[in-house]
C-alpha cells in the first residue's frame, strides 16, 4: 500500500497538533518498555518482543501527532514517517520500526519463537528510539 492509498481510505488523517495526544503515547511507551524489561527478566522473550514493540509503536505514534495527524494502520503510520522524518536522525530508528512491525506479526499472528537476542536488540532499539524522540519533541512539549 503507498501512503496515498493510505490517506485515501483513510487510514491516516489530518487533524491537528494535540500535546495531551503526544504525552499519552510516551507514557505508553515507557509503561511497555518496562514491561517488555519484566518479561526479559522472567525469560518470556516473545512477549518481551512484543512489548517492545508496543513501546516503539507508541514512540512512533508521538511523532505522528507531533505533526498533526492520527492513524488507523501500523504500516500506514510508518510509511508516513519515513517520508515526513526521511532527514533527520529518526530515519534509522523509523525503518528499524518496520522490521520489528513483521517480526510482531511473525511471533503474534504465527507463533513463531523469538531468541532471547532478538528481544534484548528490541528493547534497546526501544530505548534509544524513545530517547532520540524525546530529544526532538523537547521543543513543543
Amino acid at each position: 500500500m503507498s501512503l496515498d492509498e493510505c490517506f485515501e481510505k483513510g487510514l491516516i488523517r489530518k487533524g491537528r497538533v494535540d500535546k495531551h495526544k503526544i504525552h499519552g503515547s510516551l507514557k505508553l511507551t515507557e509503561h511497555f518498555l518496562k514491561r517488555a524489561e519484566g518479561n526479559y527478566k522472567m525469560g518470556y522473550y516473545d512477549v518481551a518482543l512484543l512489548m517492545a514493540y508496543n513501546s516503539i509503536f507508541h514512540t512512533a505514534r508521538a511523532l505522528l501527532f507531533s505533526k498533526g495527524y492520527s492513524e488507523r494502520s501500523h504500516s500506514c503510520l510508518i510509511l508516513f514517517l519515513k517520508k515526513e522524518f526521511a532527514n533527520t536522525d529518526l530515519i534509522e530508528y523509523i525503518q528499524t520500526t518496520d522490521n520489528y512491525r513483521i517480526l510482531r506479526e511473525m511471533v503474534q499472528y504465527s507463533g513463531e519463537s523469538c531468541s532471547d537476542k532478538d528481544a534484548k536488540e528490541a528493547i534497546d532499539d526501544a530505548k534509544n528510539f524513545f530517547e532520540k524522540t524525546m530529544f526532538f519533541l523537547k521543543p513543543i512539549l
